[in-house]
Formats: C-alpha cells, sequence, structure tokens
C-alpha cells in the first residue's frame, strides 16, 4: 500500500528523532564510562597508610584503652608523625594516655601521647571518700591532687593526679591501691584530730600535658610498718614509700604537732574556725554548681 506524503514525513520525523536520542544516549554513556576510567585512575594513583586512630572522643589525660582502630588513609592527608605499625609498640602501651581532646576518628599522633603513667596493678580498688572539701565545678574525668592542709600553713600532697570516676555532691569515687588505702586512711585520721585541718581535692588543668605531682605526705610509723608488710602492696609501691620516708621529711612531720600545741587556745580556735567556716563556704558552692546541672 502506497504511503501518503504526511504518513512518510512523520516516519522520518520520528527515525530521526531516533537517530538523535541514541547519539545523545550514546554520548552520554562515552561521558560516564570515561569519568569512570579517569576516577579508577585517580584511586590507582592514591597511596593509602595505615595508621592509628581514635574510634571515640578521648578526653585530655584519659587512658587510651584500646580506644583506637587501624585504618587506611591517602598518605598525602597523613602527618609525618602519625602512629602507625612502626611505633605503634613504643606508644601504644599499657599505660598511653592523652595529652589534648580528641574526637573519634582523629589521626594518633606520637605528640598526643603520654607513655608516663602508672600501668593498672592488681591491688587496685574503687574508693569513695565524702570527707575531702571539693571543687565547686569538678567534674567526672577531671584528674586531682588529694592534699592535706594544715594549720602551720603545710600543704601535703596525700594522693597524686587521681582520676574522678564519679562524683555527686560531696563524694568522690577514685582508683586506689592498697598502699594509697592505708596512707589516705591515716590522713583522713590526722585531718580529724588535728583542728584547722582539711582534706582538699585540687584539680589540674591540662592533665594530659601535666605530670603528676610527687606525693609528700608521710603515714604514721605505724602505717608504714603496716604497708611494708602488708603482701598486697607491690614491690614498686614499697619502694617509692620507702624513698619517700627519708629522715629528714620523718623529723619534720613527728614535729607538726608539736608546732601545733605551740599555739595559744585562743588562736588554734581562731585558726579552726576560719577553716570550719572555709570548708563550709566550699561545699555550699559545690552544692550551689551540682544542682544546677541537675545531678
Amino acid at each position: 500500500m502506497a504511503m501518503n506524503p504526511m504518513q512518510k514525513k512523520a516516519r522520518i520525523s520520528f527515525l530521526l528523532g531516533m537517530l538523535l536520542t541514541l547519539l545523545i544516549t550514546g554520548a552520554i554513556i562515552a561521558f560516564l564510562i570515561f569519568q569512570l576510567v579517569q576516577i579508577k585512575k585517580k584511586e590507582d594513583a592514591i597511596v593509602y597508610k595505615q595508621v592509628y586512630v581514635a574510634n571515640q572522643n578521648i578526653g585530655s589525660g584519659i587512658p587510651l584503652n584500646g580506644n583506637y582502630t587501624i585504618k587506611s588513609i591517602d598518605s598525602t592527608l597523613v602527618p609525618a608523625n602519625a602512629l602507625t605499625s612502626l611505633n605503634q609498640a613504643e606508644f601504644l602501651t599499657d599505660v598511653s594516655t592523652i595529652k589534648i581532646n580528641v574526637e573519634a576518628g582523629t589521626v594518633l599522633t606520637t605528640d598526643m601521647i603520654n607513655t608516663d603513667g602508672k600501668a593498672e596493678t592488681s591491688d587496685l580498688r574503687l574508693q569513695e571518700y565524702n570527707m575531702i572539701v571539693l571543687p565547686r565545678e569538678l567534674a567526672v574525668g577531671d584528674f586531682v591532687d588529694i592534699r592535706l592542709r594544715i594549720p602551720t600553713g603545710e600543704n601535703y600532697i596525700v594522693l597524686s593526679k587521681k582520676y574522678i570516676e564519679k562524683t555527686d555532691g560531696e563524694t568522690i569515687w577514685i582508683k586506689v591501691g592498697e598502699d594509697e588505702i592505708l596512707t589516705m586512711s591515716n590522713a583522713i585520721v590526722e585531718a580529724y584530730i588535728m583542728n584547722g585541718a582539711k582534706l582538699e581535692a585540687v584539680q589540674y588543668t591540662d592533665a594530659g600535658m601535666q605530670n603528676s605531682a610527687i606525693p609528700t605526705y608521710v603515714a604514721k610509723n605505724s602505717v608504714i610498718a603496716l604497708m611494708n608488710s602488708d603482701p598486697n602492696i607491690t614491690s614498686v609501691a614499697k619502694n617509692a614509700l620507702i624513698t619517700r620516708y627519708t629522715d629528714d621529711v620523718r623529723r619534720h612531720r613527728d614535729n607538726i604537732n608539736q608546732i601545733l600545741s605551740a599555739y595559744g587556745e585562743e588562736s588554734t580556735s581562731s585558726v579552726e574556725n576560719g577553716t570550719k567556716e572555709e570548708i563550709q563556704r566550699q561545699k555550699d558552692a559545690r552544692q550551689t554548681y551540682v544542682e544546677s546541672l541537675g545531678l
């Protein structure tokens, strides 16, 4: 059957449209293939390097405790001092801590790691204390020294750089070893019986960058003897106690009560009342702060 001119023109237009569509589609496909090839070439050209990254947010001074993982990253984005399989044994130890706050996914570098900490020992226990005067804004994750302040002006470090595991208005929970438990017990007794004395927690401003203070408080002879005979105390702790317990320090400690007795009754009462007022003010300020947090 012969095709009239209108039908013929319509058919030619349809075929031309199909051809044009195929050409455009083919051009798009060719372009996409070209782009994929270029991307593949770029990916093949990237040299990846395996580094250690934090797998969660870690605060300054906090032990790493395995909170890191290995990740492959473009070598051009990796810092020169990044932790890798070549240096991880030196820096990722049982006592490694973070010097600065880091977020999850951060590449760990040697400058971020502090390896001067103390490994947890078998005698470590979680102990709560509610007789220590606490800083107003003390929070979980802070580090503190526990100090004994006495009316003569001396200020002794009883426990050094302790991590606050938990806290509320008046109580803190910290991990302590057997020797620290006995030393702290002795300091608590002295703080109770010595007019004007108090135990207080003093915060570190940048725990990750600051080294632990050296304890200066020395317990009584009977406590020292108990520590040295206690099988639960590690040899490292015993050696530290022996080093601290020098003749000069012992004589100084034995003189504390004699110095206090030299105070007149009125002067001693004034110091005692002043300290009690200061402690109460700190406690009130601390309670107000805790209430403002809704704890």
